[in-house]
């Protein structure tokens, strides 16, 4: 048995022990190497595919305690927010406009608040023009909430692309303006000969 264990384990030579096998019984040899081929390619194998499967389901568990401890971060950040938002609304009318967020700012605990979720403060005036997505020049609850949520952090891919999509789409407008400009040119440019030349005949006549 310690032979046999010696054997799978690498604790000695497979030939070492082949050798003295083979004037005893060909029939001996052949099991030995029945066993090994069961043992090496069989049980352990099966062992690594445990533990490779137990790292697995590790690394599956941590991703969800992430995700979980992520959404538990955003539900507080929401929850912060809209304490804020009370807090600026003090007339209670479940909106804000540009002169409540100013006052506000001026606290040193809105603007701290802010700066620690990544939002600067300093241009109070473009903070309320992006928060502000119907152009209402009111902020509502729900628009102080997710405005903030977006701006919170560095910037995503996902708001990247869009920005880049949004600057193509705006640049093919651009050009097309502008060709609808140059023929609205060219037309009374040609026009203006047109009157020009029927002057001149007028004049000769």
């Amino acid at each position: 048995m310690l032979t046999l264990f010696m054997v799978v384990s690498g604790g000695v030579n497979w030939e070492d022990i082949i050798r003295p096998l083979r004037p005893v019984s060909a029939f001996a040899v052949a099991c030995l190497i029945l066993y090994i081929v069961i043992s090496v390619f069989t049980i352990l194998n099966v062992v690594t595919g445990v533990f490779c499967n137990t790292a697995i389901e590790s690394a599956h568990a941590d991703r969800d305690i992430a995700i979980m401890k992520q959404l538990l971060k955003q539900k507080k950040q929401v929850a912060s927010l809209r304490e804020v938002f009370k807090e600026i609304d003090t007339d209670q009318t479940d909106s804000v406009n540009i002169l409540d967020l100013k006052a506000a700012m001026e606290g040193r605990k809105l603007a701290s608040f802010m700066e620690s979720l990544g939002i600067s403060t300093e241009d109070v005036w473009t903070l309320f023009m992006i928060i502000d997505q119907d152009e209402s020049g009111e902020i509502t609850l729900d628009e102080f909430v997710s405005g903030c949520m977006q701006l919170h952090g560095p910037a995503k891919s996902l708001q990247m692309a869009k920005m880049s999509y949004e600057n193509k789409v705006t640049r093919q407008e651009i050009k097309r303006l502008n060709a609808c400009v140059t023929v609205i040119m060219k037309y009374f440019d040609l026009e203006l000969d047109c009157r020009g030349s029927s002057r001149s005949t007028k004049d000769l006549s």
